[in-house]
């Protein structure tokens, strides 16, 4: 009868081990991602300081004369969207645009109104009012191609202004800055 004794105490002491190496296994992971995680906000605190040093050498870089591109095509997208990000809130003027009422293509019979305003430049090629007329015949042709299902929840109201931001500013070839929804209603 030893033997069974034996068995029975070195599949116990097994289990002890195996739960054993288990827990120094765990405890080691968790100071391995606490340390990681810890590590992590000294890192952009570094990136920024970095940032800030190599400032000049980068608004050198985008600053070239007029009439000249400049040395890097990757730098003119960035240059657009830092020119659009410069204009201040006080050189945008807001112009209404009427009422947009229009079915959505998707279910029949679901009306969708939507009123708002752009933001335009102060120094425009074309009237403010004109501008205002064409935004929102973009956005009643837009509108008419959406389908409710686009529009459920906080992010489809977002892709809806992402969208009309975009469409208006591409199609005013950078005259209107962006699109101010002051009412959407769906019934």
């Amino acid at each position: 009868m030893a033997p069974p004794k034996a068995g029975k105490n070195s599949g116990t002491m097994a289990l002890i081990v195996v739960a054993l190496l288990l827990t120094l296994v765990g405890a080691g992971t968790g100071f391995a991602v606490g340390t990681l995680l810890v590590a992590e906000p000294a890192e952009p605190a570094a990136k920024a300081t970095a940032g800030e040093v190599s400032k000049p050498a980068e608004t050198k870089a985008h600053a070239a004369p007029e009439g000249h591109a400049p040395a890097e095509s990757a730098a003119e997208p960035e240059a657009a969207a830092e020119e659009a990000e410069e204009i201040a809130p006080a050189d945008l003027k807001t112009v209404p645009f009427p009422p947009v009422l229009t079915t959505l293509a998707e279910p029949k019979g679901k009306w969708i109104r939507l009123e708002g305003a752009i933001q335009v430049v102060h120094d425009t090629e074309d009237p403010p009012e004109l501008l205002s007329e064409r935004s929102g015949e973009q956005i009643l042709t837009y509108l008419r191609s959406l389908r409710l299902d686009q529009l459920e929840g906080p992010s489809g109201v977002l892709g809806l202004r992402e969208d009309l931001n975009e469409m208006v500013q591409t199609l005013s070839k950078g005259q209107v800055r962006g699109v101010l929804v002051h009412g959407l209603v769906v019934e």
